[in-house]
Parts: C-alpha cells; sequence; structure tokens
C-alpha cells in the first residue's frame, strides 16, 4: 500500500516512457517527474483519499490507529507475560503514513495538535530513532523520523505539549531521567550525533533546528538534557573542529539560540541550562578569541593529519569574519558578566561543591533589567522540495525491497533507484 502513496498517475508514467526505455533516466528527469506527479496528484485516488480525509471521525480514527500501532513495539517488549503481545514488523511502513498525513493533509496536522496528545506519536517516533541508530538497514527510518519531527517542531502548539512529563520506558542504553518530552529529544538527539553512524551527518542540521524550534517553549529542560546541550555546544565550538568544517558554525548558531531563548523566555524555570552555560565559560572564551582575533586563531591550527581536516577544508580570515558577526552571542556573555561573579563569591564564601546547591541558588536570582532586548521568537519551518520527494520515493521502494528479500523478489544487480550494501551478520 505505502508504493501507492508514491504511484505516478499515468500521464507522468507516459512522459517518461520514452527515457526509460531508451536506459538513460537522468536525476532531472526523475525531478521531472515528481514535478509532475505533484500537479497531477489527482490521478492517484490512494493519495487523494490520504489527503482530503478531512471528518473528524475520520482524522481521530487515524490519530487512534497510529498511535497504538507505533506504541506496540515498547508495550511489546515491556510485557510481563512473553508473548502476550505481538510485536508487530511495520515501523517503517507507519512512519511513511504518518509522513505523508501531516505533509499533505493539513486538516490532520491541525487537528492532532488542537485536540489529540501528540506525545503519543511523538515518543515512540523518538524512541524508534534511538534504536535504529546501529543498525544499518534503518538509516532511512531515522531520516523520515527526522522529517516528520522538524515538520511538527515549526507548530507552536505542538513545542507547547512536549512539556508534558515523560512516561518512563525500559529501551537499552537509553538514560533514565525525570523531565519531560523535550528532554526525550534532547538526550536522544546528543546520542544521534555523538555514537550515530557516519551516515547521519547529513541530519544535524535537521537535528538542530528541531531543538531550537522547541527551546523556546520548554518551561524547563532536566539536568541530563542541558548538559548535552551545553556538551553539543562544547564539541562544535572546539577550535579544531570549528576552523575545520564549514559546518560547524551553523551548529553553533543553532545552539545559541537554544541558550538565549532559555535565557531571554524561560529563565526562571531553566536554573540547570543556566548552570551548564555558566560552566562553559571558558568555551565562551575561546569562541571570543577566534572571533575578535582570526588570523591568530587560524595560525595556531595544528597541521592536519593526512586525509583529514574537514576533507580538504582550508579556513580563511575572510570566511571567519563573515559568520562571526552573525552568532548570537550576547545575551550567553552578558549572563557570564553579570551571574558569574555572584555565583563564584557565593561558592567562595559558603565553600559549595554540591551541584545541587548550586541549582538552587541560580533559581533565586534574576536578569530581569540586564539582558539585551528579547529577540523575537525565530521558528524554522519545513519546506517541501523536490530533492525530499526524489528521496522519499528511493526510500519507499528500498523498504519495499528490504521487505521483499526473503525470498527475492528483486534482482538487486539491477536495481539503479538505490545502491545496495552488503553487511556481514
Amino acid at each position: 500500500l505505502i508504493t501507492c502513496l508514491d504511484y505516478p498517475p499515468p500521464s507522468a508514467a507516459r512522459d517518461q516512457a520514452p527515457a526509460a526505455a531508451s536506459g538513460t533516466v537522468s536525476t532531472q528527469q526523475v525531478l521531472d517527474t515528481v514535478k509532475t506527479e505533484q500537479k497531477e496528484a489527482s490521478g492517484n485516488s490512494f493519495r487523494e483519499a490520504l489527503r482530503t480525509a478531512n471528518s473528524e471521525a475520520d482524522v481521530s480514527f487515524m490519530f487512534r490507529g497510529m498511535s497504538r500501532l507505533l506504541n506496540n513495539p515498547s508495550q511489546a517488549s515491556a510485557t510481563y507475560f512473553v508473548g502476550s503481545i505481538k510485536e508487530i514488523g511495520c515501523t517503517q511502513e507507519l512512519l511513511i503514513v504518518l509522513w505523508k498525513l501531516i505533509d499533505e493533509n493539513k486538516d490532520f496536522l491541525a487537528y492532532i495538535l488542537r485536540a489529540c496528545d501528540v506525545n503519543e506519536i511523538v515518543v515512540p517516533v523518538v524512541l524508534a530513532m534511538f534504536e535504529a541508530r546501529k543498525d544499518p538497514s534503518k538509516i532511512g527510518l531515522i531520516h523520515i523520523s527526522t522529517f516528520v519531527m522538524l515538520l511538527l517542531s515549526g507548530e507552536r502548539n505542538f513545542c507547547v505539549n512536549l512539556n508534558a512529563a515523560f512516561i518512563r520506558r525500559s529501551v537499552k542504553d537509553l538514560p533514565q531521567f525525570t523531565g519531560n518530552n523535550a528532554d526525550l529529544i534532547y538526550i536522544v538527539y546528543h546520542k544521534l550525533i555523538t555514537e550515530g553512524p557516519p551516515q547521519l551527518e547529513s541530519l544535524y542540521d535537521c537535528f538542530l533546528t528541531t531543538m531550537s524550534n522547541i527551546s523556546p517553549y520548554i518551561k524547563t529542560f532536566s539536568l541530563p538534557a542541558a548538559s548535552r546541550a551545553a556538551s553539543l555546544f562544547e564539541l562544535f565550538a572546539n577550535r579544531n573542529r570549528l576552523l575545520r568544517n564549514d559546518n560547524m558554525p551553523r551548529y553553533l548558531v543553532f545552539l545559541l539560540e537554544i541558550f538565549n531563548n532559555a535565557i531571554q523566555y524561560q529563565y526562571e524555570g531553566n536554573p540547570h541550562l543556566t548552570y551548564q552555560v555558566l560552566r562553559r565559560k571558558k568555551v565562551f572564551a575561546q569562541l571570543t578569541e577566534i572571533v575578535d582575533d582570526p588570523t591568530a586563531a587560524i595560525a595556531a591550527l595544528p597541521a592536519a593529519p593526512d586525509g583529514s581536516g574537514g576533507k580538504g577544508f582550508k579556513p580563511t580570515v575572510e570566511w571567519v569574519k563573515g559568520w562571526a558577526d552573525q552568532l548570537p552571542m550576547q545575551p550567553c556573555l552578558r549572563l557570564l558578566q553579570h551571574l558569574l561573579p555572584q555565583l563564584e563569591e557565593f561558592c567562595t564564601e559558603g565553600q559549595v561543591n554540591d551541584e545541587g546547591v548550586v541549582v538552587d541558588f541560580l533559581k533565586t536570582t534574576t536578569m530581569v533589567g540586564l539582558l539585551p532586548v528579547p529577540h523575537p521568537i525565530l521558528i524554522r519551518k519545513y519546506q517541501q522540495n523536490e530533492y525530499t520527494s526524489l528521496w522519499f520515493t528511493t526510500y519507499v521502494w528500498g523498504v519495499v525491497y528490504l521487505r521483499t528479500s526473503q525470498p527475492p523478489l528483486f534482482d538487486g544487480s539491477h536495481i539503479k533507484l538505490f545502491t545496495i550494501s552488503y553487511v556481514d551478520a
């Protein structure tokens, strides 16, 4: 059924027939097919039905079914009676249907954000990403889940709903914590960035965009989530990484936005995140040195090992100056300037070395009148494009191929839509 969601209407198929017959189908021709398909989607009755279902009964039925099935794997593994709940094996197919629903059916998206507990589908999606990180055959699952989360994070109601308490689940290697569902997202995304396979590097932008989008609306970040956000900042601000990879400055912008949003919009409820920023005073000092004197920073770089160095990328003073002025560091620097002396005095006079006591002290502080004028909340919404549609086609047929490999339905040596890699069991 999922292939029906990507079925091109007959007119588009006829337009592509000559090229397919000649055996030379270029990427541009595939993109042209995607464009035609989008314009003539009415030729696909199944996809049109999915897009236009808007009665409350239908939308509620779809959400409840989707929630029940997505939560099935964790429920099946957590039962006390082995085998009492049968685990389904179609999570990837469910995510494909969910993606199409929220991307193309605006009535469905509006309804679940208004009338449903969207966490019922968010939590299993995020946990599925976490569990798929070590399985090469499920990289596509992480991609489509990332797109689902990115699209949802552009909606205010979704972000506010993430303040609901996270209900603990037994998931291997997932740190135990007490917090909300936003904490879960931060912890899982940190794990995917720091311990995920190299193929996920193309998703770092999406991970960090989602984290930034939700940050203004989260009343409290737990200590595990706050420390992981700060550790990502420390990771990307490292001079050797920052000046050897042209993506790093953009990642820093997202993380600084997270700190700024918490400091300027949710300061009273975020002493853990405030404390983590204060602990990174040396990181901010080193970053300030790079911004103030890029020539010296570049000159101080050690020689890159052979075959490394950001894939041959070489920093220039002009490049550093180009992004240095765009780093939104002012709120964090103002925080360090006014709050750090108070904290150091408190710790020195009271001989305090307990983090809990420090956090309690930070709860009594205020930054009212000391921070810059709060910036407008910036939300980056998902924008559909031709290449995403092309990726979706590839992913759908990749799932079909994997599902029909025993016994094999397709000859892998003749497939051109995607590359097949074999991994030793």
